[in-house]
């Protein structure tokens, strides 16, 4: 998202040579492939704390899912809830991490080109959709990944036992 702000307040920029063009595209990309990098590790870190969080979830509350399948919710009416859990919690963290992630975007590349003489004051970010799209199918694979194996425990418990659970 930074990038883009800032190729297009280069662009804006009365002082820009179309020359230096290909010199700063090749500048970007190594930037933009070590900050990916980065991300990429923190998006991993991010996933395991979702996986995480939905596990304990549904290891705490173990004892209240067998109490729906002894008053009559069948197993896939429990597996579909807690696919419905994760998908809401997946949307929340992707939704205020876009939204962060743009915010900041914007603001250091505004903050960089901003205060310099002769570019332009104040620019929009610029949000490639693309990567909009990205992020929300692997928001969705991973929604479903981590409710995998919280679904297996919780279905593998019969009720009796479920409810046996201190």
């Amino acid at each position: 998202m930074a990038t883009e702000t800032f190729k297009h307040m280069l662009m804006l920029s009365p002082s820009f040579d179309s020359a230096d063009s290909a010199a700063l595209d090749d500048s970007l990309a190594a930037v933009v492939a070590t900050f990916s990098i980065l991300i990429g590790f923190s998006a991993v870190i991010a996933a395991v704390g979702l996986v995480n969080s939905l596990s304990l979830s549904i290891v705490q509350r173990t004892r209240e899912l067998g109490l729906l399948r002894a008053l009559g919710f069948t197993a896939a009416q429990v597996r579909s809830m807690i696919r419905l859990e994760s998908a809401q919690l997946t949307i929340a963290a992707s939704v205020v991490g876009l939204a962060l992630g743009t915010f900041y975007g914007w603001a250091g590349a505004q903050s960089l080109l901003g205060s310099l003489s002769g570019q332009p004051g104040f620019v929009l970010p610029m949000v490639p959709w693309w990567i909009l799209v990205v992020v929300a199918a692997l928001a969705a694979v991973l929604a479903f990944v981590a409710s995998i194996s919280p679904i297996r425990r919780v279905i593998r418990i019969t009720p009796v036992e479920a409810l046996a659970i201190d």
